[in-house]
């Protein structure tokens, strides 16, 4: 064993490891015996491959390039669909639809080259649901939900079964076919503030006599799904949290009243939360405490019994025909997996986000912490501490910490784990991830502490927390970092030029002009700051306050930006102006913008080349000399 100062350990995690053989993968489905999922990969330009396992050996369903994305509000989600071995994918590269027949591997488009896009595909009968963003008129584009004809030339774009709200998300259809479930919203609202469930009777001619059976101001509900018996199930948090209801010819009920987030928000197409079982029960995952547990709903008595499984975070669980059950899990020692196998049994792995498992001798498990803010309030986060059995640090050295802020804001860090955060601990660095005010998985009210306050109640519980850690003399208070993507990546300047606790930052696409924003942003976020920061224009004097851009002077720490040079989420206006602006000043500033790149990064090389730089920028700041 070695003994080096923290932050410069030799690890077994170089930045190329991130990215060679480590996909993400998203959209797990089942069609009979076989199980499909998505996988975006790295080393294939970022491409997301489309992967069949079919019980017994698995095999993209494309080859390279085909790209299987959505673009409708710019995130996507429901990007493919899949029934009786009839794939159906939405092309990355010109939004189209195509159609792959069963036995078959030749894609055939069945939508016409239109500025129009589709996602949270739906299968029934001889057509594909969708929701289509149309980009041909001027102005916003409209978002409506269509109806394909899978085998017709579909020379308009699909016909259109539901218009007239600024947004409808992924569909559902009867079993028999004679209805159809969508969820609706208008502006300044998000999927999660408020939303509305309508149901349509659904004939040959379309859509007909839609009504709202669920949903209003102040309620998001989500997610439907019809039963086998015509009963239509969906998320509300109409009780505070985010639990199942179902409603059918004698009216809508709430079928359990657990006080947990049985859902997340709905920033994608594709997410599903439940899984309806055969003899009514339903697989349901919600959290508790710092994870998420699987759970078997009763709904005759409201019944839950936790299902024993060594995952500590679960997504898109479906129910197969077969009587078995598929999900993606992520756990405390390794990469997500996708899993099959009968409900209360050990699940086969049918797929890693990486070939190999790390070596469990250098991971660093996750440790749940709670502290009080200035407020006075409970806020959560994980703490991740240095681990490497092959190093350790001068006696009575404290380790730097770097603090992790998600994205959305309304997001949530699992305690799964990921190469990222290890590649930190395995070289010295404590991690705290934190959960501050506005994240998923506490309840709607815990949501809410970040309306009219995002700028300020994220700040509060990053700098509260490390000073709790500093406090308790878990970490060296005066060497912390800060970093994050996205709304991430805004908390992190807002940090740096609000506080001095922060001796460096990284922001990844991060927000410097708020104001900016509402001019550039795309449609479906064009009005979320509303309700984060304040109306708008009688709220400008906010925006400017709560802008970094506009508080150079007041700047603590060493920053560096990453930018994608694609990025329509968080356009590159809004690093060269921070750039810029710093440079004016006389600060220091590093800005790197990746071509190629859009609002996350995808390829090899530009994660490697983004770690390498982080990791440079700490050490140098905290004045450590590299390993």
């Amino acid at each position: 064993m070695t003994t080096q100062p923290h932050g410069t350990w030799p690890s077994p995690i170089a930045p190329a490891d991130l990215t060679a053989g480590q996909a993400r993968i998203d959209e797990v489905r089942v069609d009979g015996a076989a199980t499909y999922w998505l996988e975006s990969r790295p080393w294939e330009k970022g491409r997301t491959a489309l992967v069949r396992h079919d019980g017994t050996k698995r095999s993209d369903v494309l080859p390279e390039p085909w790209n299987v994305r959505s673009r409708v509000h710019e995130y996507g989600g429901g990007s493919y669909a899949v029934r009786d071995g009839l794939v159906v994918v939405s092309e990355f590269t010109d939004g189209r639809l195509r159609r792959i027949d069963p036995g078959s591997s030749e894609p055939v488009a069945f939508t016409p080259e239109l500025a129009v896009r589709y996602g949270g595909l739906v299968l029934h009968g001889d057509h594909v649901y969708a929701v289509r963003e149309d980009h041909r008129g001027g102005g916003e584009p409209v978002n409506e939900l269509v109806r394909l004809d899978l085998h017709g030339d579909n020379a308009d774009g699909g016909v259109v079964l539901a218009a007239g709200s600024d947004f409808v998300s992924r569909p559902a259809v009867a079993p028999d076919g004679t209805a159809i479930a969508w969820i609706a919203w208008d502006h300044p609202n998000m999927p999660w503030d408020s939303t509305r469930l309508l149901v349509a009777d659904l004939g040959a001619q379309g859509a007909s006599r839609p009504r709202v059976v669920a949903g209003g101001d102040g309620i998001a509900v989500s997610q439907p799904q019809f039963g086998p018996d015509g009963s239509l199930w969906f998320i509300s948090d109409e009780s505070n949290w985010w639990t199942l209801h179902r409603h059918d010819a004698s009216g809508t009920v709430a079928v359990h009243e657990h006080e947990a987030d049985f859902a997340q928000p709905q920033w994608v197409l594709g997410m599903v939360d439940y899984a309806l079982l055969p003899e009514g029960r339903v697989l349901t995952r919600r959290w508790v405490g710092a994870g998420s547990r699987l759970g078997v709903l009763d709904p005759r008595d409201g019944r839950l019994v936790d299902v024993d499984d060594e995952g500590v975070m679960f997504e898109h669980l479906v129910s197969a025909s077969d009587g078995e059950v598929a999900f993606r899990r992520g756990l405390a020692d390794r990469l997500p997996e996708v899993v099959r196998g009968p409900l209360t049994a050990a699940k086969r792995v049918l797929a890693s986000s990486a070939p190999t498992a790390p070596d469990p001798a250098f991971v660093s498990r996750a440790e749940a912490r709670s502290w009080t803010n200035g407020a006075g309030l409970t806020t959560h986060g994980l703490l991740y501490r240095p681990h490497n059995p092959d190093a350790s640090a001068p006696e009575d050295e404290l380790p730097p910490l770097l603090v992790f802020v998600h994205g959305g804001p309304t997001s949530r860090t699992e305690p799964a784990y990921t190469s990222l955060v290890q590649f930190w601990t395995t070289r010295g660095f404590a991690v705290l991830d934190v959960n501050h005010g506005g994240s998923t998985g506490y309840g709607r009210a815990f949501r809410e502490r970040l309306n009219g306050q995002w700028g300020i109640v994220d700040i509060d519980d990053c700098v509260s927390g490390v000073r709790a850690l500093a406090d308790a003399g878990v970490v060296d208070g005066g060497r912390v970092a800060i970093r994050g993507g996205s709304a991430g990546g805004y908390t992190t300047l807002r940090a740096l030029t609000s506080s001095t606790v922060f001796a460096a930052g990284t922001s990844l696409y991060g927000i410097s002009d708020l104001r900016a924003l509402l001019a550039d942003d795309h449609k479906f976020e064009s009005r979320y700051t509303t309700t984060l920061v304040a109306p708008w224009p009688e709220g400008e004097e906010v925006y400017l306050e709560r802008s970094p851009l506009f508080h150079i002077d007041a700047l603590h720490g060493e920053l560096l930006l990453l930018q994608g040079a694609d990025d329509l989420v968080v356009p590159v206006v809004q690093a060269q102006a921070m750039a810029d602006a710093m440079a004016e000043a006389g600060k220091d500033v590093e800005l790197v913008i990746y071509e190629g790149e859009g609002h996350g990064f995808r390829r090899a090389e530009t994660v490697i080349d983004a770690l390498e730089r982080e990791l440079a920028h700490y050490q140098r700041v905290f004045g450590l000399s590299s390993a």
